[in-house]
């Protein structure tokens, strides 16, 4: 729009952007070329409040075993079978991550477990 108005004040009023983000993305296309606007993913980053890696396997492994439990039992029976410590809100936060936050999708990925095996 730069190009075709000639002007970064007309070209920010029409599109509603501020100068200075079109002046960041003429530095960045300048720069690296149209790839270098496109979001950078990165899909592995844990974050510092996750639970651990061998908990969440656990907490995953225990769900697809026992797929009819809330996460208040979940919780609790990995607390005493395992002397994992994991809240319920832990629990949900690991079957939001890993798609399983419904007993219907519990269910469904224990079946297709069953049938793969």
């Amino acid at each position: 729009m730069v190009e075709k108005l000639g002007n970064v004040s007309e070209a920010s009023r029409q599109s509603g952007v501020s100068r200075d983000t079109i002046y960041r993305h003429l530095k960045l296309v300048k720069q690296g070329g149209t790839d270098a606007l496109k979001r950078q993913e990165t899909p592995n980053i844990r974050h510092k409040n996750c639970v651990d890696m061998a908990i969440e396997k656990a907490v995953v492994q225990f769900s697809i075993e026992h797929p009819h439990l809330g996460q208040q039992k979940v919780a609790m029976k990995l607390t005493k079978a395992l002397g994992i410590d994991i809240s319920p809100n832990g629990v949900r936060s690991v079957w939001l991550r890993n798609n399983m936050n419904t007993t219907a999708l519990r269910v469904e990925k224990s079946q297709s477990l069953q049938k793969s095996a």
